[in-house]
């Protein structure tokens, strides 16, 4: 592996955890940019209102706290936010490491040209042998395929390059469903963290959640109720219920009680809706819908809470009341199940 497998496992998606307010980042693209580009930083947590506090490190990650300074009303969907603003400003300064390196090879690779000697002809002339410098355009030539062929050489380089440690691919590992390639060693570190393709974020396996195992989940059309933005479909009603339990081992307070509770959530009856519909059936299966906790809206402890899986449990208000009209909810919450390993194939 490269030079610098002991300074970074992945930069390239941000691996994040399924908690909401932790977000853990490789270690030496984050040192780069907060070298380069410091302001970039404090302008995500000035425009989320959001602080970004040091959780904890490993050799080769750093782990942050995020916090919303205003309401709680508004702070999940923020924190979303700029943790997917965050990991594409980490996308972005890795691929810019990327071409430096590769702009830097091929510097090398000019200057070693140009340090060549000149070719030399040899010609006939009255009967003797006279050495001359081949031409320009000779010249020119030759160097025109030796970059050519440099371009191929780095070309194919880059595809043996392990996008984790940056260094030419050891023991290399081929992702079956997304096709990238690492080190055999680097993708079994970065699984550790999470079991996601390091460069395109696609889950391997499936993830299961610690939602109290006894609950139910029951959807339904109504033709007659039409959500505003989707007045030409019906909607689809989705009532998820859960009986009062003991906290198991899995759980943050083992042995404790905590009380049942009833969740009603709506989607349009359009295709994009019976999509998500049955995207959120998958998540309810893995027990990723729910989780026990503390209630971000009531403040109260040891109860079932969402899990990062944003639902409307309303038909009207928009998103201040978590309700319609919300033109972008549908796209918005496929990237959280997406998060979760939750996809359609």
């Amino acid at each position: 592996m490269g030079s610098l497998a002991s300074l970074m496992l992945s930069a390239v998606t941000a691996l994040t955890r399924d908690s909401s307010d932790e977000i853990t980042v490789s270690k030496y693209v984050w040192d780069v940019l907060n070298e380069e580009n410091p302001t970039e930083i404090e302008r995500l947590k000035a425009e989320h209102e959001t602080a970004i506090l040091s959780h904890g490190e490993t050799l080769d990650t750093y782990t942050f706290r995020l916090r919303h300074s205003s309401g709680a009303a508004h702070a999940r969907s923020s924190l979303f936010l700029v943790k997917r603003a965050l990991r594409s400003t980490l996308q972005k300064t890795e691929r810019e490491l990327k071409k430096s390196q590769k702009d830097e090879a091929r510097a090398r690779h000019s200057v070693a040209i140009s340090d060549r000697p000149s070719r030399v002809l040899t010609t006939m002339s009255h009967g003797g042998i006279v050495q001359t410098s081949c031409s320009s355009k000779i010249i020119f030539t030759d160097l025109k395929r030796s970059v050519s062929k440099e371009e191929a050489a780095s070309s194919n380089s880059q595809d043996n390059i392990c996008p984790v440690c940056l260094g030419e691919i050891e023991k290399k590992m081929t992702l079956e469903k997304c096709g990238h390639s690492f080190c055999e060693e680097c993708i079994a570190r970065a699984w550790e963290v999470k079991k996601t393709c390091p460069l395109c974020g696609r889950f391997y396996g499936k993830v299961f959640g610690n939602q109290p195992v006894d609950g139910r989940m029951v959807i339904r059309k109504d033709c007659g109720l039409h959500l505003p933005g989707y007045e030409e479909h019906g909607t689809i009603v989705i009532e998820y219920s859960f009986p009062a339990g003991i906290q198991g081992p899995e759980h943050p307070n083992p042995g404790t009680p905590y009380p049942g509770t009833l969740r009603i959530a709506f989607l349009p009856d359009s295709p994009e809706g019976n999509k998500v519909a049955g995207l959120l059936k998958k998540a309810f299966d893995q027990r990723l819908t729910f989780t026990i906790g503390t209630s971000m809206t009531t403040g109260q402890t040891n109860v079932i809470t969402w899990n990062d899986i944003h639902h409307k449990t309303s038909g009207w208000g928009g998103p201040r009341f978590f309700g319609y009209p919300d033109p972008t909810y549908l796209a918005r919450v496929r990237e959280e199940l997406w998060a979760k390993g939750i996809t359609e194939d």
